[in-house]
């Protein structure tokens, strides 16, 4: 409050400032810096079972979210200093760097920094209010457009990947536009390279490069794919997680849940939404893929291949995109999980997290409105008009 005082008269002028009042310990930067910290175990099993191309994705990515940042900041005539301190755009990032191929070129990553922080969220005004998640946005946005790119810079997982998908040679893919197939076929030789003296092994690992290239790189969900398009998932051969093929996925969704226990020990997620998302995701694919094999993964499966781990615990909790009652986030996360079952046995992508995210995204209003909280008296008011 400012007491000044004008021709005898003494006025009080109170101080205007937005929400909050109530200054928390915990404040943006903070919450996005635990966000990061919180990744970077899954960041260290991708770099191990997919490569260093991760890293440079995560480069490219943050330096263009910086530039888009500073430059939203500058069109919109306020400090940059103070747009780049909230973090939020390194989140989407390393987010966005950890869905897209190791091994896409420099510029598909750049247009789909741009469309993320840009489009979807500085166009809808910034940090709290864009109505979708920026990186599954971006992330779309480069499928949609290019999805022969998106699908031939797939790298399928082996342990020490970086040996093979070192700085040096994942450079030459990225920037210089060097052909993968090469640096593709050595990083699946390193299944084979076990130390192992059995004959046939041996005879695999030499007759690998004459492999198919339509078959190298590809994911499991790449795969399946056209299995399920033709009714006939269940055929496929069924893999064991402990083998060097699989074991990624295993370690993957382990690190992505260590760092969701931390989020949730910091209480920046709410533990009963993601308890929810299992629960309706294991639900639906047990029961869908009991009655239709052929075109819905068993439970196993749909949590550890894809994007299921990484939306359950650091994208359908994003409080801004998902809603924002308490039943109405309970209802999110069931519609996202039953949208990831259905969307994964009759879309046309190999995942579908990010779709169901976006369409997720898309329904949140509708939720908040059909979950909205009675009125304070609103009974009340309604009984006095009876009368």
């Amino acid at each position: 409050m400012e007491i000044t005082q004008s021709e005898g008269v003494v006025k009080q002028n109170l101080g205007i400032e937005t929400a909050p009042h109530l200054k928390a310990r915990l404040t943006t930067p903070k919450i996005m810096g635990i966000v990061l910290l919180s990744l970077l175990p899954a960041l260290a099993m991708m770099i191990f079972f997919f490569g260093m191309g991760v890293v440079w994705q995560f480069i490219i990515c943050a330096i263009t979210a910086i530039i888009c940042e500073g430059l939203v900041a500058i069109l919109r005539h306020r400090k940059v200093i103070h747009a780049l301190s909230d973090l939020s755009y390194l989140v989407t990032a390393l987010i966005l760097a950890m869905t897209l191929p190791p091994l896409l070129p420099v510029y598909y990553s750049i247009v789909a920094t741009i469309f993320a922080i840009i489009v979807v969220k500085s166009v809808f005004g910034g940090l709290g209010h864009n109505i979708f998640n920026p990186a599954m946005a971006g992330f779309i946005f480069v499928v949609i457009s290019c999805p022969q790119v998106m699908g031939d810079t797939w790298i399928s997982p082996a342990p020490a990947a970086f040996k093979e998908a070192s700085l040096n040679n994942t450079f030459k893919v990225i920037f210089e536009g060097a052909d993968n197939t090469k640096l593709k076929n050595q990083i699946d030789a390193l299944h084979f390279t076990d130390n192992s003296s059995d004959n046939d092994e041996i005879l695999v690992q030499a007759d690998l490069f004459s492999k198919l290239d339509s078959f190298t790189g590809a994911t499991f969900l790449e795969m399946a794919k056209t299995q399920r398009k033709t009714g006939s998932l269940h055929e496929m051969a069924h893999h064991d997680f402990t083998s060097s093929q699989y074991v990624a996925y295993l370690a993957l969704a382990i690190a992505l849940t260590l760092g969701g226990l931390v989020l949730i020990a910091f209480r920046l997620i709410l533990i009963k939404m993601v308890l929810t998302f299992f629960v309706s995701l294991f639900i639906f694919s047990f029961v869908l893929s009991y009655y239709f094999p052929g075109y819905f993964m068993p439970p196993v499966d749909t949590f550890l291949f894809g994007g299921t781990m990484l939306a359950a615990f650091f994208i359908i909790t994003d409080p801004v995109t998902n809603a924002g009652t308490s039943k109405g986030r309970v209802y999110f996360a069931i519609l996202c999980a039953f949208l990831i079952v259905i969307l994964r046995a009759f879309g046309s992508y190999s995942d579908a997290v990010a779709f169901a995210v976006m369409l997720s995204n898309a329904a949140a209003p509708l939720i908040d409105t059909l979950t909205r909280r009675r009125s304070f008296g609103a009974s009340f008011f309604k009984l006095g008009a009876d009368k």
